[in-house]
């Protein structure tokens, strides 16, 4: 069989040309050898701690600090910037034709819901901060600062 002698030869001919090259170059200039790495792992090592990997862009901040703190009765006067809860209840004075606003803090939004003296029920519903201003009934604004979990600080101003 002369086909597979000469391919026999041509291989080992590749061979020799391959472990020569390989000798010939000085160590520091040949490219090393390796297998190629790894792609790299989004989750972090066993052994760490999720709290050592968290970048600081995704850890919580803090509500900002209220004017008022968590006194609903300094926004009487329509004039407040409290911490509220979810589930709590506002009360205006009698003037501003509001009764008592339920306050409704979820999924990143408040929901402000009150009658007014009529009897008309009103919806503020979803309101975020950076919603482009406040939203306004008898001439009461009701703007949303920050938004954290179940809390939120709002500011109520006329």
């Amino acid at each position: 069989m002369p086909g597979t002698h000469s391919g026999r030869a041509a291989l080992l001919a590749a061979a020799a040309v391959l472990i020569a090259g390989c000798g010939s170059a000085p160590q520091e200039a040949a490219a090393p050898v390796s297998t190629p790495p790894s792609p790299v792992s989004s989750s972090p090592p066993p052994s760490a701690s999720p709290s050592a990997t968290r970048s600081p862009s995704l850890t919580a901040t803090p509500l900002p600090k209220a004017r008022n703190g968590t006194k609903l009765r300094a926004c009487w006067d329509a004039k407040c910037e409290v911490l509220v809860k979810d589930g709590q209840s506002i009360r205006l004075a009698d003037k501003w034709g509001l009764l008592p606003i339920d306050v409704t803090v979820e999924n990143g939004s408040v929901t402000f819901r009150t009658y007014t003296l009529s009897g008309a029920q009103l919806t503020m519903g979803e309101q975020t901060p950076n919603q482009g201003g406040p939203s306004t009934v008898n001439d009461v604004n009701f703007e949303v600062v920050a938004v954290k979990g179940k809390r939120a600080v709002i500011k109520i101003s006329h």
